[in-house]
């Protein structure tokens, strides 16, 4: 389910049925956390749909792709299942909806998506269903501007930062759309329309595995770069602009842009100041930290997190950022001053992956996600600071 907050409500759309059938949806709703209250929305003028992005322009939240049928989990997949070009606009002050141009990228699926300030960037995911091995980043790019209805071509993201194997993260930071995938971070300039490493070059390496268990000769991770997490903080807790993971990773998300096929690692994403936290490793071990100054085109190694696959990060409050653990209730909060992780109060809500986590200015919502027994449609708060 797409998923994301406006600053006054959390607004989520589409996603996977609740009946076991796993049939796409195109149900919405928005829920406004002073009154406690869901309200349904409107039908939209577009078909349902999962594995969605959706971005919050401060006006509108902009809907786009997605496919319409059963993900790699299924046990059978039909020999075609759609993928879409198209989109739909949601404006929450007259609850009404408006249709998008078709990209001019094609279909995608588990793509990313991030608002720069004036236009919505879309790239990645993959245009027919389904990738049971890999994790796709097609290179092809748009822009979309919602000011003049349309879109443009922008330049084809390059590798390390497209291609196959290791999910990526797509954030903005001061206008302009960040990734980091494969240990290296790539800056978009609008200007001469391209995509390039960071100021800085790369970060250190990653500390080397520690053995595993009863076996010293063998490393306890293995080897590639299958789950990514990031945010951005600039640690005066003021608000910034979200990407398609702006509300958290939920489930071919925030989150509706899923980066992943079948049950592999979502990506989370937020984004909101001065400085630019990752977390790589894989589903099961710890995740190596660091973060990445653009004032001085710095990097530094931060504390690792303790994450599974179908975790979500976001910035938080003043200097903090939270993370739910994924595969559990568990939700975490990083203090940046002092480098460490804390374990929040175990949430009162069953076990999920991929939810949607959101900080919404003076508490922490944490909803829907997977659950043991399909999609969770409930959620809870925690008020900090």
């Amino acid at each position: 389910m797409a998923a994301v907050w406006t600053g006054r409500q959390l607004v989520v759309w589409g996603g996977q049925a609740g009946d076991g059938t796993r049939r796409a949806s195109g149900d919405g709703a928005a829920y406004d956390p002073g009154a406690d209250r869901w309200e349904a929305l409107p039908p939209a003028p577009v078909a349902g749909r999962f594995g969605t992005s959706a971005v919050w322009t401060g006006r509108e939240v902009l809907f786009w792709g997605g496919q319409a049928g059963p993900d790699t989990r299924g046990l059978q997949l039909p020999p075609t299942t759609a993928t879409f070009a198209d989109g739909a606009a949601y404006d929450p002050a007259t609850r009404r909806w408006r249709t998008l141009p078709v990209a001019p990228i094609g279909a995608r699926t588990g793509h990313q998506a991030v608002w720069t300030g004036r236009e919505m960037i879309v790239w990645g995911g993959y245009s027919r269903c389904c990738p049971i091995d890999s994790v796709i980043h097609d290179p092809a790019a748009a822009a979309y501007d919602p000011a003049t209805d349309r879109w443009r071509r922008i330049a084809d993201v390059p590798p390390p930062w497209s291609g196959d194997d290791g999910t990526a993260a797509t954030v903005v930071d001061d206008d302009r759309p960040l990734i980091w995938r494969h240990s290296h971070l790539a800056a978009y300039d609008p200007a001469t329309d391209r995509w390039g490493e960071a100021s800085g070059g790369p970060p250190p390496p990653a500390p080397v595995p520690a053995p595993a268990p009863g076996n010293p000769a063998l490393p306890s991770a293995t080897t590639g770069d299958p789950f990514v997490l990031a945010a951005v903080d600039g640690g005066d807790g003021a608000s910034g602009k979200g990407g398609a993971g702006g509300a958290g990773a939920g489930g071919g998300s925030a989150t509706g842009s899923g980066t992943g096929a079948g049950t592999g690692p979502r990506r989370g994403g937020a984004a909101r100041g001065r400085e630019v936290f990752t977390w790589t490793g894989n589903s099961g071990q710890r995740l190596n930290g660091v973060a990445w100054r653009p004032s001085d085109s710095t990097w530094r190694r931060i504390a690792p997190l303790d994450g599974q696959s179908g975790a979500a990060v976001t910035a938080g409050g003043p200097g903090r950022i939270y993370a739910a653990a994924g595969q559990s209730a568990r939700v975490l909060e990083y203090r940046i001053a002092d480098d460490r992780w804390e374990e929040l109060p175990l949430a009162p809500i069953p076990t999920r992956s991929a939810a949607v986590l959101v900080w919404t200015g003076s508490e922490l919502l944490f909803w829907g996600g997977i659950g043991d027994e399909g999609p969770e449609m409930n959620g809870a708060t925690w008020h900090c600071c």
